[in-house]
């Protein structure tokens, strides 16, 4: 089967977050090879990375915004990721940050599986809205594999979806792989 993977990071740091692990990062390498197993290809795999605003313009709060994204970005792409960017900003009137990168991870998505066709998309996530592109997709023909917390899974996406996982056991699994292997 051909398949393209979709990973919400912001959903995957909160959710390993809300967990004691050790593990803080999400194996994304680890996770390509696991979606993979033995006869399946991955075409590509997808994950937005924020680029935070600067806390000040002061030259090192705007170099250390900076780096941080570099660094992340570089990370990522080194374990096969193709990163999204996502730039940020600070609504200054409920001082929070505001970002799209669930938006821009859906279009690219979108734009990829239509263009590349693959069997399935693994999607990491839990948003409900996702789901729309998931059953765009399936009016494509494309099925979706979700991966995700159930205690947050949202009941659209998890009705729009073929099928889901849970991603603790997922881990779990991946870690099982790592330790038999090493």
């Amino acid at each position: 089967m051909r398949i393209i993977i979709g990973v919400d990071t912001q959903f995957v740091f909160h959710a390993l977050k809300s967990i004691d692990v050790m593990q803080r990062h999400f194996p994304f390498r680890e996770f390509h090879d696991f979606i993979a197993g033995d006869h399946d290809e991955v075409l590509e795999v997808f994950a937005p990375v924020i680029r935070f605003p600067p806390a000040s313009l002061n030259p090192d709060d705007v170099s250390t915004a900076n780096s941080n994204y570099a660094k992340m970005a570089y990370s990522l792409q080194e374990q096969g990721v193709n990163v999204i960017e996502a730039p940020a900003r600070m609504n200054r009137h409920k001082q929070e940050v505001k970002h799209s990168d669930d938006q821009r991870l859906m279009i690219k998505l979108a734009l990829t599986c239509t263009r590349l066709k693959p069997d399935f998309l693994v999607l990491v996530a839990a948003d409900g809205d996702y789901a729309p592109l998931v059953w765009g997709l399936r009016e494509e023909g494309i099925r979706t594999k979700v991966i995700s917390d159930p205690a947050v899974l949202s009941a659209d996406l998890r009705l729009a979806a073929f099928s889901s996982s849970d991603l603790f056991r997922v881990i779990q699994q991946i870690e099982r792989q790592r330790e038999s292997v090493g």
